[in-house]
């Protein structure tokens, strides 16, 4: 009986400490999210995302104030971070928004309105997609067998790793900088004052306009 009485206070005593662990995070300006399955994230609103792949987890980090207004939210296949809008709240330019997400699958991300993504970890993926605007950045090592990309609205993209095809758009003084991202195949399109930089050893097919460039290294045959 002694034993018995032993092993549930001492069930009571873990389930305290990971409730007190959560409270505790939540005060320093942490909280793990609970979401559902997901393979795509969205992010918009001044948020800064970390990406690994891995067990699915999200933690937002930011102060108590801000973190009661971030919402994580899985529609479909994909998780929408975002800030709840509200006329008496805004994000001042100290009020930092960090989101970890990690999930075993990722095929795509779509960032907005100043947010970053960030890769914490390299990303394998059969297809994957990349849709950044509104002053947003992307930085990720990536592994896949198709790659599409669309950049806009002085936003960029940062890429290393490999793929066989890649179809990209820049437009609006953006960057798509993939000088370390290896492919077969590559089309791009850059208009509006953009740049693209991509590694090529098959075919390329190109166009730019508006004051722009496209610069590729590797063995490429121009169509």
């Amino acid at each position: 009986m002694k034993r018995l009485f032993s092993l549930r206070s001492a069930a009571l005593a873990a389930t305290f400490i990971g409730a007190s662990a959560l409270a505790a995070l939540a005060q320093e300006g942490a909280q793990l999210r609970p979401v559902g399955s997901f393979e795509q994230v969205r992010a918009s609103g001044a948020i800064n995302v970390v990406l690994r792949q891995g067990p699915a987890e999200v933690k937002v980090e930011a102060t108590p104030e801000v973190l009661a207004q971030v919402r994580t939210e899985v529609e479909g296949n994909t998780l929408k971070i975002y800030r709840e809008k509200s006329g008496s709240f805004h994000f001042g330019k100290t009020e930092k928004v960090t989101v970890y997400v990690t999930s075993p699958r990722l095929s795509g991300i779509e960032v907005s309105g100043a947010s970053d993504v960030k890769g914490a970890s390299p990303i394998s993926a059969e297809q994957f997609s990349i849709k950044v605007s509104g002053a947003s950045d992307v930085t990720l090592q990536l592994t896949a067998r198709q790659l599409t990309a669309h950049a806009s609205g002085a936003s960029d993209i940062r890429l290393t790793g490999r793929v066989e095809r890649q179809q990209v758009h820049v437009s609006g003084a953006s960057d798509y900088r993939a000088y370390e991202l290896q492919s077969q195949q590559a089309q791009v399109e850059a208009s509006g004052a953009s740049d693209a930089f991509v590694y090529v050893d098959g075919e390329l097919n190109s166009h730019s306009s508006g004051a722009s460039d496209v610069h590729y290294k590797g063995k490429a045959r121009l169509k």
